[in-house]
């Protein structure tokens, strides 16, 4: 009776991993959405460089190279909008609406 028990565990440990990645990955899109908005605009090649990228454990947000940390760091005036930080602000206020995504996909594994 046990071991059956532990093997349904089992499974359901299995289904919720091979779920990260796609939960993850939902999860990082409705960040990267949240960035770009914020992001500086000059001629707008900044803000369509993010993407969301898929990775075996979750998935990243992911702005072009220098020129994005540049942008990110600097104390610079964005006259045509978006923000200094643009990303980490956006961890930040998004935190919970990643969790809640990341649970909502998850708990579709488990149920």
């Amino acid at each position: 009776m046990g071991e059956t028990f532990s093997i349904h565990l089992d499974k359901v440990t299995d289904a919720v991993l091979a779920a990260i990645p796609a939960a993850s990955f939902k999860a990082m899109e409705h960040l990267r959405q949240v960035a770009v908005s914020r992001t500086p605009i000059e001629t707008g090649d900044l803000r369509s460089s993010a993407e969301t990228r898929p990775a075996p454990n979750g998935a990243s947000v992911y702005f072009a190279g220098p020129y994005g940390r540049y942008q990110h760091y600097e104390f610079l005036h964005h006259e045509r909008g978006g923000e200094r930080l643009y990303l980490s602000s956006s961890v930040l206020s998004e935190t919970p609406k990643v969790l809640e995504i990341l649970t909502q996909e998850l708990s579709k594994v488990i149920e």
